[in-house]
């Protein structure tokens, strides 16, 4: 029990120090990009698309270096180091080009780093029989977003923007750090995976594809996230037209992730005794209702407020989301497919409305920008409620099976 303990405290590090990393560049580069390099909306969504194009492929090419290797731990610690040396050079790199190129690299290395955790953390849980546990787990990646974020917004207005970058880099050092130290938590990761047969990428993918219920979820997942991620990544412009600037933008990140952590822990005890579709739609419909606010009121402190329901929806979802994947495919490609759930997810919903949420905006307005993602979400909620067949059982009556 101490052990088991042990490891999750590690794990429960590691989680927190890659949303740190994560927070420190993410949750202000549009807004850095806007208002200190003076670039355009439009620009800034190529920029977006371009860096995520990049995380798609990274995404693949760790996840299926991961299934190869049976190993998370040497991907990860080669990804963030990777992630901390682009950090470190972007403040100094100037012209398009370059910083297309920069953001291009921040992508490929940063994404793939989430599912590759998640799903480490998944097998060792796994191998305890409470994979339902992950919530208490994920919980505190979201604890370091939240207090990053909000950090990261005083130190800037204090102190000036480079320090997005000085702390992306030195939380993504300890990262490599935490992880290449983690010995025990390693043996999990890599000794129920040693005698399975790996898959060429190819196949792997097309064993993937073939699975109905996988592809259900990516449809899903793709509909919600749509939506989700726009209005995510744009948060910035967002609180900007709503009157808002910095400091608002990092207490709407803080006031959203801090709820992430109750809605994980719920979602612990909530999965045992519901499927995790049920948990999806309700996490469709907080969205909607955040969306809703949003419009009718267009003001800043709304926007910052109701970024507690995108928290709540974020944290039932995400939970959701992992359990879902990971019963439903088999052992053999759950890296890859956790990575092409986050590709889906992280990156090709952000490809997609990056480009088209900087068109919207300079067109028409953030808020009808709002209306559009609202209705993506929808889509998405009624084909959950519609999608039975495609239903994955609770995980008490996996358990039981």
């Amino acid at each position: 029990m101490t052990t088991r303990l042990t490891e999750e405290t590690r794990f429960r590090a590691a989680h927190f120090l890659f949303w740190a990393m994560s927070a420190a560049v993410l949750g202000y580069w549009v807004m850095y990009f806007e208002g200190e390099r003076q670039l355009a909306a439009s620009e800034i969504g190529v920029m977006m698309s371009l860096s995520v194009g990049a995380a798609l492929v990274g995404q693949y090419a760790f996840g299926l270096l991961c299934d190869h290797l049976r190993s998370s731990r040497w991907p990860i610690v080669a990804a963030a180091l990777s992630f901390a040396a682009v950090a470190a050079a972007l403040p100094l790199v100037t012209g398009t080009v370059w910083i297309r190129v920069a953001l291009a690299l921040l992508g490929f290395f940063q994404q793939p780093i989430g599912p590759m955790l998640d799903a480490w953390t998944l097998r060792f849980l796994d191998r305890e029989g409470a994979a339902h546990r992950f919530g208490r787990i994920r919980g505190f990646g979201s604890l370091g977003w939240a207090v990053t974020a909000l950090a990261t917004a005083f130190l800037v207005v204090g102190v000036s923007w480079n320090a997005l970058f000085i702390v992306a880099v030195v939380a993504a050092v300890l990262l490599a750090a935490v992880v290449a130290m983690l010995p025990a938590a390693a043996a999990a990761d890599d000794g129920r995976m040693a005698n399975k047969a790996s898959f060429a990428p190819g196949r792997a993918l097309a064993r993937l594809g073939a699975n109905p219920r996988y592809v259900f979820l990516l449809a899903v997942v793709f509909l919600m996230y749509l939506g989700v991620q726009t209005t995510f990544n744009y948060q910035g412009l967002l609180i900007k037209g709503a009157g808002g600037g910095v400091i608002e933008l990092g207490w709407t990140f803080f006031f959203g992730v801090m709820c992430e952590m109750p809605a994980m822990f719920l979602a612990a005890w909530w999965l045992p005794r519901s499927s995790p579709r049920r948990l999806m739609i309700v996490a469709g419909i907080l969205y909607m209702v955040r969306y809703a606010l949003i419009i009718f009121f267009q003001t800043a402190w709304i926007v910052t407020a109701t970024a507690c329901l995108e928290g709540l929806a974020f944290g039932l979802l995400l939970s959701a989301l992992r359990a879902a994947v990971f019963a439903v495919v088999d052992e053999e490609v759950q890296t890859l497919a956790m990575t092409v759930v986050d590709a889906t997810f992280l990156g090709l919903t952000v490809l997609v409305g990056g480009v088209v949420g900087g068109w919207v905006i300079e067109r028409s307005s953030v808020f009808h920008l709002v209306a559009a993602c609202a209705a993506c979400s929808g889509i998405a909620v009624g084909l959950l409620m519609a999608g039975g067949r495609f239903d994955v059982p609770a995980a008490a009556e996996r358990s039981s099976s």
